[in-house]
C-alpha cells in the first residue's frame, strides 16, 4: 500500500492529490474537479500537487451532517438524476458553507463528535474568535 506524501504546517496537513485518486478510485482530472467543487485550492510544490486535508475534513463535515442538502460530486451518476437536483442537492460548496467551515463553532462540533476532550471544546467556544465575524462596511 502506497501512503500519500504529507506535509505538516502547524494545524494544517497537506496531502498529495493522489490520496483522493486512490481513495475514490478516480482519475487525476476528476480529483482536481472534486477539489474545485469543494472550493479547496490545491498547493503546488515542485512537481507535486497537494491539498489541505484539514479543509477537506471541515467541508465534508458541513456537507454530510444531518440537515445538509446533499452533494453531487463531479462524475457521479447522481448528477444525471434530475429528482436529486429538484430536492436541492448541491454540486458546488456555497460561500455560506465555506464561512461556516472556517468557524470555531464547527471546529468544536467536529471535536465533540469525535469524542475529544470537552474542556477543549469549551475553550474553543469561549475564544473571542468564536464570535460571528462581521464583513467590513464598504
Amino acid at each position: 500500500m502506497n501512503l500519500p506524501k504529507t506535509h505538516q504546517f502547524g494545524s494544517t496537513e497537506l496531502v498529495e492529490v493522489e490520496h483522493l485518486e486512490s481513495t475514490f478510485n478516480i482519475s487525476h482530472n476528476l480529483a482536481m474537479r472534486y477539489l474545485a467543487a469543494l472550493r479547496i485550492n490545491p498547493v503546488y510544490i515542485g512537481g507535486e500537487i497537494y491539498f489541505s486535508i484539514t479543509a477537506f475534513n471541515r467541508i465534508m463535515y458541513i456537507i454530510t451532517r444531518p440537515g445538509a442538502p446533499g452533494f453531487l460530486f463531479p462524475g457521479s451518476k447522481g448528477k444525471q438524476n434530475k429528482s436529486l437536483k429538484a430536492k436541492g442537492y448541491l454540486t458546488k460548496v456555497t460561500d455560506e458553507m465555506v464561512m461556516e467551515a472556517s468557524s470555531p463553532t464547527v471546529m468544536a462540533e467536529m471535536a465533540a463528535t469525535s469524542g475529544n476532550d470537552p474542556s477543549m471544546i469549551k475553550k474553543l467556544l469561549a475564544n473571542e474568535n468564536a464570535k460571528t465575524r462581521k464583513e467590513p462596511k464598504e
